[in-house]
């Protein structure tokens, strides 16, 4: 049960629920008259113009407040929708990242298996070349090439 509340002569009880319909829906005008059986709870005609003029006072306002937030919405909601579009590109460009990540670690692989065959090939065509140059200045006479054994030299 929500608290009643005294606003001058009059005693009314507030009721958020209804409150928060009536920001959902709008107010229309004559939401805040009041019923035919209260004929002697009214208070002066003077004093009711006043109060049907705070009343039309807090009606603008509650427009206002709800044209602003409307404005905020769209504000939010078009905000949102540029950051989805920017988390989208990056997205996409992650995963071209990513792509081109395992095609490099890839192309790595692929080295690293060429550099293993050809490291021991060229350390072989080194120690031929040295054979041959030996060869060539006539200094290998006697010695055998690599990897072969010495002939006989009735041969």
């Amino acid at each position: 049960m929500e608290p009643p509340y005294q606003a001058g002569s009059i005693l009314m009880k507030v009721n958020t629920l209804q409150g928060k319909k009536i920001v959902e829906s709008g107010l229309q005008s004559g939401d805040f008259s009041l019923s035919q059986s209260w004929p002697s709870c009214l208070p002066p005609p003077a004093e009711l113009e006043i109060l049907q003029q705070k009343v039309a006072g807090v009606q603008r306002e509650l427009e206002d407040f709800k044209k602003e937030a409307l404005k905020s919405i769209h504000f939010l909601e078009d905000a949102l929708c540029e950051m989805k579009g920017a988390l989208a590109q990056q997205e996409e460009q992650a995963a071209r990242v990513k792509q081109r990540l395992r095609e490099e670690e890839d192309r790595g692989i692929v080295r690293n298996k060429v550099l293993t065959f050809l490291l021991p090939r060229e350390k072989q065509l080194r120690e031929h070349c040295r054979w041959l140059e030996c060869m060539l200045l006539g200094q290998g006479r006697g010695r055998d090439a690599p990897g072969t054994t010495r002939k006989s030299q009735a041969d």
